[in-house]
């Protein structure tokens, strides 16, 4: 591996990582040996030490082979032909698709999803035998250096282990912002970033249909209809009591919190790092009001979202994914959950890698407002000295008079008689004529 440069600290202790894997195995009905095959190909392939000598596992991105992972959440930086994120995937040599997107090969969940897919069969005689073991990697990763996956057995079960047995290390940089329960600094967290576009419903702090369990990210959906307001997600319908969703974002860009608690808004539906069918006590849900409704009932499944309503969406985005530190990863469309179970197709029209992509942007600050320039300083010009003339100003007025007009007002001997305006005029028309 041919690292470039490390941020201060990882993304992810070697702890969170474990976690995040096996729990893509679990939804894919695999074992702690595919977790513990999967973990010793992410040591080998990205496993080096921080600046303390403290050993972690790195999520590169490759900004000279592969430009588009820059936009993905990274820790460092490397040049390793056109490979990238915690599995080294790489595309095609002309941008095929070997290993998905660059969003695939950046989002851990994702990417070790994709490893899982094409681990063979018979990955399980591999129990008790690193070299074995070693060999199935090779055979998903078919690396140059074959033999370097065995080496990293040992560490990939002690890490492993110490994961799923909740023993798990401050992580580096201090306590790790995960959150479980209720997150009651909605408003606290989402005011620096709206200001005057955030709204309150009178009650939100004891609205909901019970309490969080571990916040595990962000669920976007949208309404259906632009004109849904606030206080209908707080409502609900007719089969489904409300609330609906933890917040309402108008077209406007209005963002009014509705509920603390969970909200019915996910439904049936899975995703790696989700439970199956059980993501409203682990998400906040987002409803967005859109599309507009034609009075015929109809509606342009192609409309172009609001500009505000998009920028808003992307800072509550980017503000809470901060708050509870999660990756951008963490911010997915209902469709991406329920899109198979239920047929959803929310947020509408939206490119979910897209607005990920923004988010990132936003929580690296890159739609700051830049510094105004600093005004140039103003020198007063130098006071000028008096003239050393000692004459009188009206000894000097009638001494240009007489300049002017001639002796005594008379005009100039020497002009014929005229005053040097005169002369002047004279000269002129000649040289016109």
């Amino acid at each position: 591996m041919s690292f470039v440069e490390f941020d201060a600290t990882p993304l992810r202790t070697r702890e969170q990582v474990a976690r995040e894997v096996h729990a893509v195995a679990l939804d894919k009905g695999l074992d702690e040996l595919a977790s513990a095959i999967a973990l010793m190909t992410i040591s080998t392939e990205v496993g080096a030490n921080d600046e303390n000598g403290e050993r972690q596992w790195w999520c590169p991105a490759n900004p000279s082979r592969d430009e588009e992972t820059m936009n993905y959440p990274h820790d460092s930086t490397s040049d390793d032909s056109r490979s990238s994120g915690y599995l080294q995937q790489q595309p095609g040599p002309n941008g095929e698709p070997w290993w998905g997107t660059a969003y695939d090969r950046m989002t851990l969940a994702r990417s070790v999803g994709m490893f899982f897919d094409r681990l063979p069969d018979d990955y399980r005689r591999a129990a008790d035998n690193p070299a074995l073991a070693g060999q199935i990697a090779q055979r998903v990763q078919r690396s140059a250096y074959p033999d370097r996956y065995a080496q990293k057995w040992a560490e990939a079960w002690e890490v492993l282990r110490r994961a799923l047995s909740d023993d798990e290390p401050t992580p580096p940089g201090g306590n790790s912002m995960a959150w479980t329960g209720d997150p009651i600094w909605l408003e606290d967290v989402l005011r620096p970033a709206l200001g005057d576009r955030l709204k309150t419903l009178p009650g939100w702090q004891n609205a909901g249909h019970g309490d969080f369990k571990d916040i595990r990210g962000l669920m976007w959906h949208h309404t259906g209809n632009s004109r849904e307001s606030a206080q209908s997600i707080r409502n609900g319908r007719p089969d489904l009591p409300g609330p609906l969703s933890n917040i309402h974002i108008a077209p406007d860009g209005t963002v009014t919190i509705v509920a603390v608690g969970v909200c019915w808004h996910a439904g049936q539906g899975s995703y790696p790092w989700l439970p199956t069918n059980n993501a409203n006590w682990h998400t906040i849900g987002i409803e967005c009001a859109w599309p507009d409704i034609a009075p015929d009932g109809s509606y342009d499944p192609g409309q172009r979202w609001p500009d505000a309503q998009i920028i808003a969406m992307r800072d509550v985005a980017a503000a809470l994914t901060t708050k509870l530190g999660l990756d951008v990863s963490h911010n997915i469309g209902h469709k991406e959950y329920a899109g198979a179970a239920q047929g959803k197709w929310d947020p509408g029209n939206i490119d979910m890698n897209w607005f990920r992509s923004e988010v990132a942007k936003d929580m690296r600050g890159e739609f700051d407002p830049a510094n105004p320039p600093t005004p140039p300083v103003v020198v007063p010009p130098p006071v000028l000295p008096g003239p050393a003339n000692p004459r009188t100003d009206r000894q000097l007025l009638e001494e240009i008079w007489d300049q002017l007009r001639g002796p005594g007002g008379n005009g100039w001997p020497q002009l014929g008689g005229k005053t040097l305006v005169d002369a002047i005029a004279e000269l002129t028309d000649k040289k016109a004529a």
